[in-house]
């Protein structure tokens, strides 16, 4: 039973087949965008910058802070005290100090030069401090920090602005290699279905020139030299498979699918080379990469404002309670409890110039700031212009291919029937039957580089991921 069950497994395992999964462009591009790791990471990232803006509005609120000390001291602190006495006057009954006078009543001087008086108090203190503890609590509400609140919150919501553009980078970026991997797929198909059918189309000729050679139409050369042809186009075949398995596990890895998957699409060869409308309206201020230098513009305006803070005066308030108990004196424990407030003023007043130098720095990283958007705002409006014309060449090229690959087919059959009537060599009709193959390899390269010319275009006009989201 065990063997049976043993052999059954197998023969199951050898029945298995790879999954199938049918994939049109937006599915691709679906799936690229829900897979990205590099995407994940742009949305952590805007999920960071949310909290950060966050935690910088409660610099404007007031904060409450408790702590607590405890001492413990092996020995005790003693000291003893001799304390002059006072006596009340009869008439007025006011403290007077007990001096010592002499005869004529003049106070007595010691021969530190300070008073003598008739009786001293004895005043032992002993201080134990083995236990005692000191508590607080306290509110401190900012009043003016020098802007550095109020900055540091327009750097929050631009750096919140600026993740936001990032993670739209990062969804063009994810798109783009969704289309590039899936246009190079639909092209390996497409060039595995042409070399399969030039190599059946040489399959067919040389089954019959052989036949011919065995009843002595044609020369052993003839063959030989379909042969040659036959073997090349043995080779294409294999390559054009080998590249469309690299290109379908290159679009596994993009969309997250299991390397073994089995990838079919309907785009084998209904690839329209359109112009997108709209090619004379392209404004690069519309492109996240525009905003993100822009905000760049503004954060060092308020980094610039966050630095002269610094130097400027600062005011706050606090109140809060403190609590002190078990300080033992002379045996008596003593604790106590008092509530305050407080106020701070700080005023710089004087740095060796460093406010000013450092200043300084930050308004030149913000001239900076400003010469690269404007340096790349230009670069930007002159990468638009580029990829219009490679998109407006990469349409001629097809349109040119098209036409190449009707004069190429009306050419093959031409010669095909010009030989069967004896017309043509067979070196004409190989070569018009390489010359076909040619032609239709370079129309299938030409419309799927207008397909990636065309998704270029789409990044670079901003158009892209309104484009993916509505097909």
């Amino acid at each position: 039973m065990k063997k049976a069950l043993i052999i059954g497994i197998w023969i199951l395992s050898c029945l298995s087949v790879p999954a199938q999964q049918y994939m049109s462009l937006k599915q691709a591009r679906d799936m690229a965008l829900a897979k990205s790791e590099d995407l994940k990471i742009a949305e952590a990232m805007l999920v960071k910058s949310e909290y950060e803006q966050k935690a910088a509005r409660t610099n404007y609120l007031p904060s409450v802070s408790a702590s607590a000390t405890g001492v413990y001291f092996l020995d005790k602190l003693k000291s003893e005290y001799y304390l002059p006495t006072y006596s009340p006057n009869e008439a007025s009954g006011a403290m007077e100090p007990n001096l010592a006078v002499d005869e004529l009543g003049q106070p007595l001087v010691g021969a530190d030069g300070n008073p003598l008086f008739n009786m001293y108090a004895y005043l032992p203190l002993e201080l134990s401090l083995q236990g005692a503890y000191l508590a607080t609590v306290k509110l401190e509400q900012p009043i003016y920090a020098g802007g550095k609140i109020t900055s540091g919150n327009r750097m929050a919501d631009l750096a919140l602005g600026m993740a936001a553009d990032n993670l739209e980078i990062q969804r063009m970026k994810t798109v783009v290699e969704a289309d590039q991997t899936y246009w190079l797929y639909v092209s390996a198909q497409s060039k595995v279905k042409l070399a399969k059918e030039n190599l059946d189309l040489l399959e067919a000729l040389l089954k019959r020139v052989r036949d011919n050679r065995e009843v002595g139409l044609i020369q052993e050369n003839d063959v030989l030299k379909v042969q040659v042809e036959y073997d090349k186009a043995r080779l294409d075949f294999q390559k054009a498979k080998n590249g469309m398995e690299l290109a379908r596990m290159s679009l596994c890895r993009v969309t997250g699918l299991e390397f073994d998957t089995q990838i079919q699409t309907d785009s084998l060869i209904n690839i329209n080379a359109q112009i997108p409308l709209g090619l004379e309206v392209e404004d690069v201020t519309g492109r996240p990469e525009y905003h993100l230098l822009k905000k760049n513009v503004e954060l060092e305006h308020y980094r610039l404002a966050n630095v002269r803070s610094d130097y400027l005066p600062t005011l706050g308030i606090s109140a809060g309670y403190i609590y002190f108990g078990r300080v033992e004196l002379n045996d008596d424990l003593l604790s106590m409890g008092t509530p305050n407030v407080l106020a701070q003023l700080n005023i710089p007043l004087f740095n060796w110039g460093e406010g000013r130098k450092k200043v300084a720095i930050a308004r030149e990283e913000r001239s900076i700031k400003e010469q690269q958007l404007d340096k790349n705002k230009g670069l930007m409006q002159l990468e638009i212009e580029l990829t219009k014309f490679s998109l407006k060449e990469a349409a001629l090229l097809v349109e040119i291919s098209e036409q190449g690959v009707k004069q190429a087919a009306e050419n093959l059959r031409v010669s095909k029937n010009s030989y069967e009537v004896g017309r043509e060599l067979l070196t004409d009709l190989l070569t018009a039957q390489t010359q076909w193959a040619k032609a239709s390899n370079e129309l299938i390269e030409a419309k799927i580089n207008f397909k990636l010319k065309e998704t270029e275009y789409l990044r670079v006009t901003a158009q892209l991921l309104s484009v993916a989201t509505a097909e």
